[in-house]
């Protein structure tokens, strides 16, 4: 959680210059980073994917933190939701950075395992949601698990030709 709060702090000087407009910041309000480039910067400040698994939430958890509303449903659902965008744009382009890696026989094979994971992957998040049926935490516990297995599978499409060689 630290590291959180450390990488939007130097995050933000940096996009503010410093400046008093830091400062200048209205109380309740939250400036930060997109979601996406919030991952983007932890992604890149770890090597290995265990490493990486680290970042997966750190977004989720500094927005609820830091945004005015971050502790109500609505606040929960919007961080949660913001998080799960990007790492879904995160899956995409490791998908597509694979699938140009790979031979041209390879690519149906591919992008037919990718969508037996995306319905293994809706399926296993309905049942655990399922598990709050009717109650609040319903749709927030079905985003958490789309945004945790979206995360590690982009996650491992990033390192799929350390793990699976000869690539």
């Amino acid at each position: 959680m630290m590291r959180v709060v450390l990488v939007f702090t130097l995050a933000l000087a940096g996009l503010l210059g410093c400046s008093a407009e830091m400062s200048a910041a209205q109380p309740g309000t939250m400036d930060r980073l997109s979601a996406y480039d919030t991952i983007d910067a932890c992604l890149y400040s770890e090597d290995d994917e265990g490493s990486r698994q680290s970042c997966i939430g750190e977004y989720r958890a500094a927005c609820e933190a830091l945004s005015a509303e971050g502790e109500t449903m609505a606040g929960l659902m919007v961080c949660a939701g913001e998080e799960y965008e990007a790492w879904d744009r995160w899956l995409n382009d490791a998908y597509r950075e694979l699938r140009e890696s790979l031979p041209e026989t390879s690519i149906a094979d591919l992008r037919e395992a990718q969508r037996s994971w995306t319905a293994h992957r809706d399926q296993d998040c309905l049942f655990l949601s399922g598990l709050y049926a009717g109650g609040s935490m319903e749709s927030l516990e079905q985003a958490a698990c789309l945004t945790r297995k979206t995360a590690e599978r982009a996650i491992e499409l990033m390192h799929w030709d350390r793990d699976y060689p000869p690539f």
